[in-house]
């Protein structure tokens, strides 16, 4: 006779994981500290380049500390003593800065210039090669290097991000049961947590996982499960024990690039391996994928989870989602007391940040609505802009802040345009270029915009070689008699040199005319604007043709002060 009994093994789990959030520290100069400041700008452009990672290094190369650029792409490092140190500015999709050595004398401050290439750095033209040994810290050069590269700056950020500031998190907790095949949800509960605090989830210390595994059980039958966060990928001790691959995507990940990662031995206790899939395009993280490994329980490979990144505007880096699925067991006691344990169900956790607010109680991110967050910068690209009103779609505007920044949000799914609105140019009808950005719900889209008065957009048309350094613009409407704008007409334009010159014993004084510039065109744009680009100081005609019947000329001045004058021109 056959005895069979079924034993349930239960099990808790309890995962935790770092969400990494963002404060950017400058602190002002005291007279008992140094400091090392500056900026760091593009190369080609001198623009400041905000959201970059600079990096305070000792002499031997050592982190000392950390800043993000701020919107004028500044920085600032206090430091409590002299000596030799070098800067490194990282930047996803770009290649590093090191600086040179910078001596501080216990005194003086030192101002740094970084300059940064524009150029990007592209991983989609690395090839994955099937059967590539799995390699310890891979060397500069190799592709695997260089994926690891941006991965790290993008780690490097989640977990500087985590050191930052507080932030109040509204985040939605989840347990599910799925089936044994983990494709169907058989039950679910969720509550929604509303806190203040640095680290809505944190793993473990690196050492701990590594020594007792990232599943280990109580003396009371208790199971824990724990995923990595960004410190635990960018320890030493993990670096050390595991070795890294270049993978392609399949399926969800199709047309990622993928770093695998796996443990190098078994060590007698649970690990992890994964992958951290990247965009090749621009060489941005999107999300980790990881399973168990060394794990005595049946169909393993259905375990582990994801954590998700998302990268800030301002260069900061959170988790935005993560998950972790855990073993529901069985056992069954078969003849002579053997016991086969089966896979039955799984349970996932997992936490999706809802909304987060900054320290200001601005909204930062809303997982149901989207949000577009930018910079204005000046005509150069290079200073901030405060108080410039920007236009979303017509009517809804706001104002930039002291840095310059501006946000819209609670945005449905959609494509939005976004452009600076400058009065002077809107009553001409010179529209600044707009950006469009497409706005997703849980997504903050970026846009950078630059601020031109209507000198410095007009400018740009005058681009004429003949032309002398000191040049303005003859702007207005050209309409016919009734008012209609005069589409075709055309236009004469004389700018005139005038010299009087001084009389003399026989020689009565007298003016000559003589012709510096002319101007010939056809008025082209719908609302009938015209400009025209001459030498200021001198004396301007302007003689309008409409159904081949010239206009009487239009005679002024241009002042060797103004740089703009508007001239509206009526047909014949």
């Amino acid at each position: 006779m056959t005895f069979c009994g079924i034993v349930t093994l239960r099990f808790r789990a309890l995962s935790q994981l770092g969400l990494l959030l963002v404060a950017l520290g400058v602190h002002p100069t005291t007279a008992r500290s140094q400091a090392i400041l500056g900026t760091l700008v593009e190369a080609e452009t001198g623009a400041g380049i905000e959201g970059a990672a600079v990096i305070l290094l000792d002499e031997s190369g050592d982190q000392l500390s950390w800043r993000l650029t701020d919107t004028a792409g500044r920085f600032n490092f206090q430091i409590d003593r002299g000596g030799r140190f070098r800067l490194r500015a990282d930047r996803i999709g770009h290649a590093s800065v090191v600086t040179d050595l910078i001596t501080l004398d216990g005194v003086s401050n030192s101002v740094q210039r970084i300059e940064a290439p524009v150029e990007a750095i592209l991983l989609s033209g690395i090839e994955v090669e099937g059967g590539r040994r799995c390699e310890v810290r891979p060397e500069d050069g190799v592709g695997t290097a260089r994926v690891w590269e941006e991965a790290r700056k993008a780690l490097e950020a989640a977990s500087q991000t985590l050191r930052g500031g507080a932030y109040r998190y509204v985040i939605r907790r989840y347990e599910r049961e799925l089936d044994a095949t983990g494709r169907r949800v058989q039950s679910e509960e969720s509550r929604i947590l509303r806190r203040v605090t640095r680290r809505p989830f944190v793993s473990l210390d690196v050492d701990d996982l590594l020594s007792q595994g990232f599943v280990r059980s109580d003396d009371d039958g208790s199971v824990y499960y724990y995923a990595p966060d960004a410190d635990v990928l960018l320890s030493d001790p993990f670096l050390d024990t595991h070795c890294m691959r270049l993978t392609e995507g399949r399926d969800e990940s199709e047309g990622m690039l993928g770093l695998a990662f796996e443990p190098l031995e078994d060590r007698g206790v649970a690990e992890i391996s994964g992958v951290l899939w990247l965009n090749p395009n621009d060489g941005r993280l999107q999300w980790l994928d990881y399973t168990y490994e060394y794990l005595d329980v049946p169909d393993a490979d259905r375990l582990g989870g994801r954590v998700q990144f998302e990268g800030l505007p301002n260069g900061a880096w959170i988790v935005l989602n993560w998950s972790i699925r855990m073993p529901i067991l069985t056992a069954t006691i078969l003849d002579g007391g053997r016991q086969r344990t089966t896979l039955v169900a799984i349970r996932e956790e997992g936490g999706q940040v809802v909304r987060i607010n900054d320290r200001q109680g601005e909204r930062v991110l809303d997982s149901r609505t989207g949000t577009i967050e930018g910079v204005v910068l000046d005509s150069l690209g290079i200073k901030p802009v405060e108080g410039a009103v920007v236009t979303l779609d017509g009517p809804v505007q706001v104002e930039t802040d002291t840095d310059g920044r501006f946000r819209f949000s609670f945005l449905a799914q959609g494509r939005y345009g976004v452009r600076v609105s400058n009065t002077a140019l809107d009553t001409l009808g010179l529209t600044p270029e707009t950006v469009y950005a497409d706005v997703i719900p849980g997504k903050i889209s970026s846009v950078r915009l630059q601020s031109y008065g209507l000198l410095a957009f007009l400018l740009p048309l005058c681009d004429q070689p003949e032309l002398p350094e000191d040049k303005g613009v003859l702007v207005g409407y050209v309409h016919d008699t009734a008012g209609n704008p005069a589409v075709g007409a055309g236009l004469s334009i004389t700018w005139r040199e005038v010299t009087r010159l001084a009389p003399g014993s026989f020689v009565p004084p007298r003016v000559v005319n003589t012709m510096y510039w002319r101007s010939n065109m056809t008025v082209e744009r719908e609302d009938g604007l015209y400009w025209a680009c001459g030498p200021l100081g001198t004396a301007v005609e302007v003689i309008a043709t409409w159904n081949e019947v010239e206009s009487e000329p239009i005679l002024l001045r241009f002042p060797e002060v103004a740089t703009v004058l508007r001239q509206d021109v009526i047909t014949p």
